[in-house]
């Protein structure tokens, strides 16, 4: 019998003799040619040109073919429009009797807002749902609710208070009718789904209300801060310290190592919003205390950050917490519908779809023509897109309260604004 030489394999190896590959439905392939083809160059092209467009083919079936989940492990998202289109659909006042401070946007229809007493769930219509009070003295700040089919956070409403974060967890199979949680106000109780509206369309979500796993618990502990916003992605959590004019990112899985701990301190493993003369990057300088804006734009991957005393937009990789120019944008002379308040952007939200909207700090006297305090940008760019004209100016008011928080619904279609009289103002997408 006789056997190859080293040399004779690797000659075979070098003239490609065997081809191998597995496409992406995990099938194997290989292809075999002779040293005759080899030799004939217009016969080899022929054959790797075959080879390719085989391998392409194969390659697009087996995308085309391979088992998905139902809705990709989401929830499936309404679409929205490609550009933006915000009109104002309510104006809910005195909500609460304590001074309103903090907002975000839940499941469905409802959103949380916090005030110097605890938080509320309320539904878009301003019914309150449920509320939990906090001790005497002591005042959230900011809050965030995590809906995100992909996280082990999924339904946790993250309460920020100076010098702690606390967090309360909801149960995931609740559902509620949307069109009678806005029209019959009828709850699916355990399962159990009430009658609705004749003729009304019938399509479940998610609700808060009486799905809450426990009392409020604290994660965190920073001893000496000044929280004033929160964010936070399937695996990070990241904090706003005013004090500090900086973002620290914490691991869930480093805090969840604290949860049987008596002190919820831990040091952050990131520092963002750090001067960088290399980068020429000038650092975050929020200016409105207490009030900040971190949100996570999970399209970019990034922390996008409101960084008002500067007039600037910034941008920073999760990963490594460094400043991205490149996403980052800063009022500049010309800029059409430019920040026009004393220190903005003061607040913001992202869209999955590829923009920003703001809100200005100071008030606005819509009466004069001056810009309306909330505008859309292009995330990339900076680029003005459309304002958001807001409502009429509230009683005894001769101008128009401004935005101090925003949050932006899981579709993308609702914005929610708390402003500084207190008011919710809701805008649709139309």
């Amino acid at each position: 019998m006789q056997h190859e030489t080293k040399d004779e394999r690797n000659e075979k190896k070098a003239l490609g003799y065997k081809h191998e590959w597995t496409d992406t439905g995990g099938h194997s392939h290989r292809v075999i040619f002779d040293k005759k083809t080899l030799e004939r160059p217009q016969t080899t092209w022929k054959a790797l040109t075959f080879v390719a467009a085989l391998g392409l083919l194969v390659g697009g079936v087996a995308i085309l073919t391979a088992p998905r989940g139902k809705d990709g492990g989401r929830l499936p998202l309404a679409p929205t429009n490609a550009r933006p289109d915000f009109t104002l659909t309510a104006t809910l006042r005195n909500l609460t009797t304590e001074r309103p401070v903090a907002l975000t946007a839940g499941w469905g229809d409802e959103f949380f807002l916090a005030d110097r007493g605890g938080v509320g769930l309320y539904r878009v219509d301003g019914e309150r749902l449920q509320y939990w009070r906090g001790a005497e003295g002591d005042a959230p700040t900011a809050l965030t609710f995590i809906a995100d089919e992909t996280s082990e956070k999924n339904g946790a409403l993250l309460i920020a208070y100076p010098e702690r974060i606390d967090a309360i967890y909801f149960a995931t199979d609740r559902v509620v009718n949307d069109a009678a949680s806005t029209e019959n106000k009828a709850v699916a109780d355990d399962g159990e789904k009430k009658k609705i509206a004749d003729g009304a369309e019938s399509a479940s979500s998610r609700t808060a209300q009486n799905a809450a796993l426990g009392e409020p618990t604290t994660i965190l502990t920073i001893p000496g801060a000044s929280v004033a916003a929160i964010a936070a992605t399937t695996e990070l959590l990241f904090v706003g310290d005013f004090n500090a004019d900086r973002i620290w990112r914490y691991s869930w899985r480093t805090l969840d190592a604290l949860r049987d701990a008596e002190k919820k301190e831990t040091p952050p493993d990131c520092e963002i919003g750090a001067p960088d003369g290399g980068l020429l990057y000038p650092g975050f300088r929020p200016a409105t205390e207490p009030y900040m804006s971190v949100v996570y734009s999970p399209t970019t991957n990034e922390i996008v950050v409101a960084n008002s005393g500067l007039f600037r937009v910034d941008c920073f990789n999760v990963d490594s917490g460094v400043w991205n120019a490149a996403s980052s944008w800063v009022k500049t002379p010309g800029m059409e519908r430019a920040f026009a308040g004393a220190a903005n952007p003061v607040a913001l939200v992202v869209s999955p779809n590829g923009w920003i909207a703001t809100a200005e700090a100071g008030k606005i006297d819509v009466a004069t023509g001056k810009k309306s305090p909330l505008q859309i940008f292009d995330a990339k760019s900076g680029n003005w897109v459309a304002e958001i004209l807001v409502g009429a100016p509230s009683e005894n008011e001769t101008r128009v309260a401004s935005p101090i928080g925003l949050a932006l619904s899981e579709d993308g279609r609702r914005i929610f604004a708390l402003k500084s009289n207190g008011e919710v103002e809701i805008y649709a997408n139309r």
